[in-house]
């Protein structure tokens, strides 16, 4: 009988089961800022974790979503537009300035989590300003470059 119970389970199982295929788990969550400042972000469902680093007391649990878009979206409207690329590129990248920079240009790189990997003060040469990045690992970064009047945020894909 026991045997009967079983296959009847698995014919069950095969007939009436679910298949989840590419679908996405939606989640829910809150951020608390606690008594000592710390601030805690956490999410519901998801299934890979990463967070946002403020001030380095930031803790973060399940699949947050990035600023970077706000960043990126809110560059200031300059008279010098950028355009990055190779994005993805594998060891080094390039930002194309439509006019010339005169100025040292501050490149700054953060990871995922926020915290800065990348930080170099650097003159481009004339329109181009190219960044040596071959020491950074296979990820998704954010780039934010800074002069005087000019601040350019752009989101960067390093892959091997």
């Amino acid at each position: 009988m026991r045997y009967t119970v079983l296959m009847f389970l698995c014919l069950n199982t095969f007939i009436y089961g679910q298949t989840l295929h590419h679908q996405m788990l939606s989640s829910q969550g809150k951020s608390v800022e606690i008594a000592n400042g710390m601030l805690v972000s956490q999410s519901i469902g998801q299934q890979s974790a990463i967070g946002n680093n403020t001030n380095g007391h930031t803790v973060g649990q399940g699949f947050q979503q990035s600023n970077w878009k706000k960043y990126v979206n809110n560059n200031i409207i300059t008279a010098i537009s950028t355009i990055t690329y190779p994005n993805p590129f594998v060891t080094a990248i390039n930002f194309q300035f439509s006019i010339p920079v005169k100025d040292k240009i501050l490149i700054e790189v953060f990871d995922i989590r926020g915290r800065l990997v990348f930080k170099e003060e650097k003159m481009a040469s004339e329109t181009l300003l190219t960044i040596d990045l071959v020491q950074l690992p296979s990820s998704n970064y954010l780039a934010r470059l800074t002069a005087p009047n000019y601040t350019y945020y752009s989101q960067i894909l390093k892959q091997e």
